[in-house]
């Protein structure tokens, strides 16, 4: 019973506080990678290695319109190194351009996918080598709790 007490606390551990950073990389007009899929909590770094860019999610240069993202984000232009770190903590697609000159008019433009974060349920029910903690977590009762946000 004290091995998957600790299996579960270690994994509720991991999940609650177990953010990811992901790095994008601007030069020549261009984001890579343009597209990006993350959880809700991860962290995204923008990084410039070649030229003077910015990170824009809040007015699409190309159209002067409004992105309606789920939240706004917005970096000064920089020449070298982090232009931008944001934190993702609300699901949803979230699109954005390189607002110096016409960088985006020149194809600078990328997307962000943030997709809802996995349960301790999740993780539980869909490995074959929980199946002792499974019936453990659901003989006690705690389904409902470990399938909502944490911590």
């Amino acid at each position: 019973m004290k091995q998957i007490l600790l299996l579960l606390f270690t994994l509720i551990f991991q999940i609650s506080f177990g953010q990811t950073s992901h790095t994008v990389y601007a030069s020549n007009f261009e984001y890579s990678p343009s597209s990006l899929t993350i959880t809700v909590g991860d962290e995204v770094v923008w990084i410039n290695e070649q030229g003077f860019h910015d990170v824009n999610g809040d007015i699409n240069s190309i159209t002067d319109e409004p992105f309606n993202n789920p939240e706004t984000f917005d970096s000064p232009s920089v020449n070298s190194g982090i232009i931008y770190t944001h934190t993702f903590n609300i699901e949803g697609t979230y699109n954005y351009d390189c607002s110096v000159g016409s960088h985006a008019l020149n194809g600078m433009v990328g997307q962000i996918i943030v997709e809802a974060g996995t349960t301790v349920v999740d993780v539980i029910v869909d490995s074959e080598n929980h199946t002792t903690l499974e019936t453990a977590v659901v003989a006690a009762g705690l389904v409902e709790t470990l399938s909502g946000e944490g911590p």
